[in-house]
């Protein structure tokens, strides 16, 4: 029963932060000026904002790129040899 008075209170809490950050931008607005920054941003979204860069580097930085083809190289020969193995030992029966 606490739990769901916890989560009542958590929701109501939350809308009413949300309610005042929507009138503070309406305000901005009126006035001309930016709106001001969230300051309830989503956990989420902060942290696909710090990886981003990492998520950019793996496809732009050439030393990341050149660890990619070699790691590529690496598993192309692996499944080459696996398949050479295995289709020698079956070629008996």
């Amino acid at each position: 029963m606490t739990n769901i008075l916890w989560q009542m209170e958590y929701g109501a809490e939350k809308k009413a932060k949300k309610l005042a950050y929507k009138e503070l931008k309406q305000i901005a607005r009126r006035e001309g000026k930016p709106p001001p920054p969230n300051p309830y941003p989503s956990a989420i979204k902060e942290i696909q904002a710090e990886e981003k860069k990492y998520v950019r580097d793996r496809f732009h930085n050439p030393k990341v790129l050149e660890i990619v083809n070699k790691m590529k190289e690496d598993r192309q020969m692996f499944l080459q040899d696996r398949a050479a193995a295995s289709g020698g030992s079956g070629e008996g029966q």
